[in-house]
């Protein structure tokens, strides 16, 4: 699960990454380039029966990300905004920060 609380004021997102533990009961980061890919950076914590992290963004982006587990395993989540080739011949999860714009209609 993906959760974005788009704040009033800054253009900053504040996004929560949880997974269920039943689903992934191991220690496990979220990693991409909002930090550099880098394992130890974001490291979800256990609460209940949900791993989860939250980081702050700059809103109008998309950010690519994916899950590492103790074991050296990658992981995509289900819940991301879209998934896209990575360079190294594998899949990265998107997470698009873009503000939703409102239906445009018309009347007829």
């Amino acid at each position: 699960m993906i959760d974005k609380k788009f704040q009033r004021r800054g253009g900053r997102v504040k996004v929560t990454f949880s997974i269920p533990t039943e689903w992934l009961d191991r220690p496990t980061s979220v990693v991409g380039d909002f930090n550099d890919w880098d394992p130890t950076a974001t490291p979800l914590r256990k609460k209940g029966s949900l791993r989860s992290a939250t980081v702050v963004l700059d809103e109008g982006g998309q950010y690519a990300f994916r899950y590492l587990d103790s074991d050296g395993r990658w992981h995509d989540d289900p819940a991301a905004d879209a998934i896209s080739p990575n360079a190294d011949g594998g899949t990265n999860c998107v997470v698009d920060l873009r503000r939703p714009q409102p239906d445009a209609t018309t009347d007829s």
